[in-house]
């Protein structure tokens, strides 16, 4: 019930809504169009008094110029009465002035007539307006209460509808849950009775079962315990070979190791030699004590050769770059030695010594065509000329 009357009470306030703006819409229109009215009359107004005043103004300048041209001939023509023109030109200024003015008080009292008459249309207008915005108040406040007195009578009908409805509900559902519970007592008689012949009777089949499982499971057990020593037996078996396999494996493998082990020494014995004998043949070479590099070079019209002393095992370290109109020659130079001692103390010795030589030509070389060949301890380079 209650949500029924909120929803009418919704539907109701949602009616007394729309009715509102639709009544301040009709309010809004008829302001706007009294408004747009009264900016119209303005505009017509004051479009009416400039006409007017331009018409006038046009009016005296016609006439102001007809009588000038009048006077003019006058003037052209009537040389010898020029005194009395100009008395007549006097008079008739006086008087164009005396009619100018007395048109222009015209205007002003028409200006002021219409003036009036566009007050009082603006006056009867807005009392028209007030009038009708009264009308719609009231029509409008009518129909709010006409409104709110239909949807409070509805709202007392549906109120006692409802409870009517309820009040029938509530009879029917006791004499209904009366009448269930009566059935469900008994039901639940008749069911409990039943469940305990059922219990009794499966009570006797599952010890009946539980006889035949039980002796069932000792024979099964007894089986499983035959079948596990015998496995268990022909596992041992089974390690036993296969521990004497692997025995034998790892025993091939050891010997195969130990023969690699043997080889391994022998050839790092064999290299260690090897190292010894070439750094001591280079300690014996004399020129790994030089100092200097002593490159000779010879200029041909075409070319230059450039030789220079170097011992084989050092020919890689030697490089050859330019700089504008030189030759630069560099060499660099690695010893590297380590020894240890009796208490197990390691030395290390790491030199490195740089030997730069510059030589200048008598032109720019070209550096894509260096050629360079080895032969008895002597690099030779040769360049083409730019």
């Amino acid at each position: 019930m209650s949500s029924a009357i909120r929803d009418l009470e919704r539907i109701n306030s949602r009616q007394l809504e729309t009715a509102k703006r639709r009544h301040d819409r009709e309010l809004k229109s008829i302001e706007n169009a009294h408004q747009n009215y009264k900016v119209d009359l303005q505009k017509a107004h004051q479009g009416e008094v400039v006409d007017l005043q331009d018409q006038n103004l046009r009016h005296i300048d016609q006439e102001a110029s007809k009588k000038e041209k009048v006077l003019n001939e006058m003037r052209t023509h009537l040389q010898q009465t020029s005194e009395m023109t100009d008395k007549q030109l006097k008079a008739l200024k006086v008087s164009s002035e005396a009619e100018k003015a007395k048109i222009q008080t015209k205007l002003s009292d028409e200006r002021e007539r219409l003036i009036g008459e566009h007050q009082f249309y603006l006056e009867e207008m807005n009392d028209r307006y007030s009038t009708a915005s009264k009308d719609v108040n009231l029509e409008g406040k009518k129909r709010v209460e006409d409104m709110k007195h239909e949807m409070a009578s509805n709202l007392r009908d549906s109120e006692a509808y409802h409870q009517n409805k309820i009040n029938k509900q509530t009879e029917e559902f006791t004499t209904r849950f009366n009448t269930d519970s009566r059935n469900y007592k008994k039901l639940k008689d008749d069911q409990d009775g039943q469940f305990k012949k059922e219990r009794m009777a499966t009570n006797a089949r599952q010890q009946t079962e539980m006889a035949k499982m039980t002796e069932v499971h000792n024979t099964e057990v007894d089986k499983r315990d035959n079948t596990y020593r015998k496995g268990l037996k022909e596992q041992d078996l089974f390690f036993e070979k296969k521990y004497k396999d692997n025995l034998d494996r790892n025993n091939a493998s050891l010997k195969t190791l130990d023969d690699t082990h043997q080889k391994v020494v022998s050839n790092l014995k064999t290299s260690l030699t090897k190292e010894i004998t070439q750094t001591v043949s280079k300690m014996d070479d004399p020129f790994f004590k030089f100092e200097a590099l002593k490159p000779k070079m010879t200029q041909y019209p075409d070319r230059v050769e450039i030789q220079v002393d170097v011992p084989e095992h050092s020919k890689q370290d030697l490089r050859l770059t330019f700089n504008n109109k030189e030759v630069v020659l560099s060499f660099n130079r690695r010893y590297v030695d380590a020894n240890k001692t009796a208490e197990g103390v390691i030395n290390k010795i790491n030199k490195v010594e740089s030997f730069t030589t510059r030589l200048a030509t008598e032109s720019h070389l070209d550096h894509k065509s260096v050629k360079s060949s080895y032969e008895n301890g002597t690099m030779t380079y040769v360049i083409k000329k730019a």
